[in-house]
């Protein structure tokens, strides 16, 4: 459909539809099924007690309910109802429909006449209705038999259950017979259409399905007599009839239910039919359209990036967590060390521009991982007392497992966390891990001097 969206309308046969509009109305319409199967069964699953049963009886109620809706549109507009959709209609072939008479231009000047002989007959409207329906529900049921019995033929496991019951044997050997032959008549009914695919595409044709060519029915255009056949006419006073006498109490109740129930409900199904269904088709293209194009991906993106902006809720700490994580004041340097707490001596100065004792930040950077994991124990244990038993227990099963796996569990997490700035916690340049000898490489302080 986008290859015939960007073709010249004024170079488009107004009369015979391309195959790219055929196509897209046969893509079409194999989606309502399936759409209405999955929104049946997902409202059963909420509602089983309500749909359990209309969902398990699908099929054949999609094929009673989509036969009413075809033989609706074939009807009134000649065609069906995705046909209708794309202002497709079918029609009968005759004589004018070869190629060396301009269908299109006889059609503007006499349409009543040309319309009215090749409208469809009662067979073709019935073989157009069960190329629609039919086909597609004996198709799935046929596919639904093959793959149960298609397993059972190839291991040989369909026998008859009782070899002396006449029924059963028929039954086994159709079976059989359905299992040898259905690919062969699949194979045939997909290539006959196929080939009269490319009879209409060469146009050589003007039917492009089998059905079409053996009921001898063509595809046309919409056109403004089809418009104006149902446009609502205005009653005139001749069409009344003359009635002297009263009427009968059988013709008032017939009037009475005529005017109150027929045909409200006759609008009312051509509303359904006419406006609310091509809405739905028009929104489930959409949804088809949004789901397969980049469009719902560049939404998700910037809807994520709107979402990651965000502020996050807050979350319930207790209060002494909540003292903990608020921000720590800002260290002002003085003539105290930050470490020992005493008077600098010999001072120091590390990356970070801080001043310490030289030798207090040397010991400290040298053992910073066991440092800041007997800190992360230490803030564990007073998170552990406040939590309930079961965590408790918990930990206690925990603490049982291999002691040289915790141990190396430990380091990598200490030699992560250590060689950073006591103050302000950011990686030191300077300090690198010696694996080989398990201790710090410190490099980066400078001396001071006054």
């Amino acid at each position: 459909m986008e290859y015939y969206s960007s073709l010249d309308a004024s170079q488009l046969d107004s009369e015979i539809p391309t195959l790219f509009e055929l196509i897209s109305a046969s893509q079409l319409e194999s989606l309502l099924s399936p759409s209405l199967r999955y929104i049946l069964v997902h409202y059963a699953s909420k509602y089983p007690y309500l749909l359990l049963k209309v969902a398990n009886n699908f099929e054949e109620l999609n094929l009673f309910f989509r036969t009413f809706i075809e033989w609706y549109f074939m009807s009134y507009w000649q065609g069906s109802f995705t046909e209708n959709f794309y202002g497709l209609k079918r029609v009968s072939q005759t004589p004018l429909s070869d190629s060396k008479y301009k269908s299109s231009k006889l059609t503007q000047l006499v349409p009543s006449m040309i319309e009215d002989r090749r409208s469809l007959s009662g067979l073709q409207r019935f073989a157009s209705i069960f190329e629609i329906t039919g086909v597609s529900y004996l198709s799935e049921k046929f596919n639904y038999w093959y793959e149960i019995w298609y397993p059972k033929y190839v291991t040989n496991q369909l026998v008859p259950n009782d070899p002396t019951n006449r029924a059963d044997i028929y039954r086994t050997e159709f079976k059989r017979r359905f299992v040898k032959l259905y690919p062969i008549l699949q194979s045939i009914f997909r290539t006959g259409n196929f080939i009269t695919t490319l009879l209409y595409l060469s146009g050589s044709s003007k039917s492009p399905t089998l059905l079409t060519i053996l009921f001898k029915i063509n595809y046309s255009r919409l056109n403004q007599y089809d418009y104006s056949k149902h446009e609502p006419k205005v009653a005139s006073k001749k069409d009344t009839p003359n009635k002297i006498a009263p009427p009968t109490l059988a013709a008032s109740i017939f009037r009475i239910l005529n005017k109150n129930i027929t045909k409200p409900s006759w609008r009312l199904i051509n509303f359904i039919l006419g406006t609310f269904f091509p809405v739905a088709i028009f929104m489930l293209k959409f949804l088809e359209w949004y789901s397969n194009s980049n469009f719902a991906s560049k939404i998700a993106k910037t809807q994520g990036n709107m979402l990651d902006s965000l502020l996050p809720p807050p979350s319930s700490l207790s209060r002494k967590r909540r003292l903990e994580d608020k921000p720590k004041k800002v260290y002002n340097s003085g003539k105290t060390c930050p470490l020992c707490k005493d008077e600098i001596s010999n001072p120091a100065i590390i990356e970070t521009g801080y001043v310490f004792c030289y030798s207090c930040i040397y010991n400290y950077l040298a053992q910073s991982h066991k440092i800041i994991s007997e800190k992360a124990r230490l803030r564990r244990e007073e998170m552990d007392s406040d939590t309930e038993e079961s965590d408790n227990e918990k930990e206690d099963q925990n603490e049982k497992v291999d002691a040289n796996a915790t141990q190396e569990e430990k380091i990598t997490i200490d030699v992560n966390k250590g060689g950073r700035c006591p103050i302000t916690g950011k990686k030191l340049l300077g300090c690198k891990w010696n694996g080989l000898k398990e201790e710090w490489e410190i490099e980066g302080i400078r001396r001071l001097i006054f």
